[in-house]
């Protein structure tokens, strides 16, 4: 009687095995799947465009040569953002002096769906948009990182702890620095705090 090949639980470890092994098209497949979240991830950490798509490119580089060393001691999803994670952390400290603030009327237009809702609410929404990434400006790097993975990418305590490569109740501490200075100031803007 022959075994049953084990099956994957994990497309993206899949994926990202396959690549290990020179599938170009896996890694195609791969790419797709993560690199909005990670350009997007690193366009609001770093704040400039043409940087955040050479990063991306670097990223995923540096993910095709690391494929081999995936030992799947986390999710694919939190070793791909601790590479960009890294890189944008490197950037940063190179680069102080050339951060900008980004074209806020092209995130609100991606974020508020305007034909869903009245031109009032559409109104209220923008602005209220506005003032968000405001304040999410106004944070430390380290704090916007914790709120962005936390809050816009769904990543776990533990998994941002791997990302950040620092300790669980590190993690915790940030979480909680950065959302009371947030929530400050959006106060201070005239944001309600719902």
């Amino acid at each position: 009687m022959t075994a049953n090949p084990k099956k994957s639980e994990n497309p993206d470890s899949d994926l990202l095995r396959k690549a290990s092994q020179g599938d170009a098209d896996s890694f195609g497949i791969f790419y797709d799947r993560y690199s909005s979240p990670v350009f997007n991830y690193l366009l609001r950490l770093i704040h400039e465009q043409s940087a955040a798509e050479e990063l991306l490119q670097d990223v995923f580089l540096a993910a095709w040569q690391a494929a081999r060393r995936f030992r799947g001691d986390s999710s694919v999803k939190t070793w791909i953002f601790r590479i960009a994670h890294h890189r944008a952390v490197s950037w940063l400290r190179k680069n102080p002096q050339d951060r900008q603030i980004l074209d806020f009327e092209t995130e609100i237009q991606s974020a508020v769906q305007a034909d869903e809702v009245s031109p009032e609410m559409t109104s209220l929404q923008n602005w209220r948009t506005g003032q968000i990434i405001q304040a999410l400006d106004q944070l430390s790097e380290v704090h916007r990182a914790v709120i962005e993975l936390t809050f816009i990418h769904d990543f776990s305590q533990k998994e941002i702890a791997r990302i950040m490569r620092c300790p669980s109740g590190t993690v915790k501490s940030r979480m909680s620095y950065a959302l009371s200075h947030l929530y400050g100031i959006l106060r201070q803007m005239g944001v309600e705090d719902h």
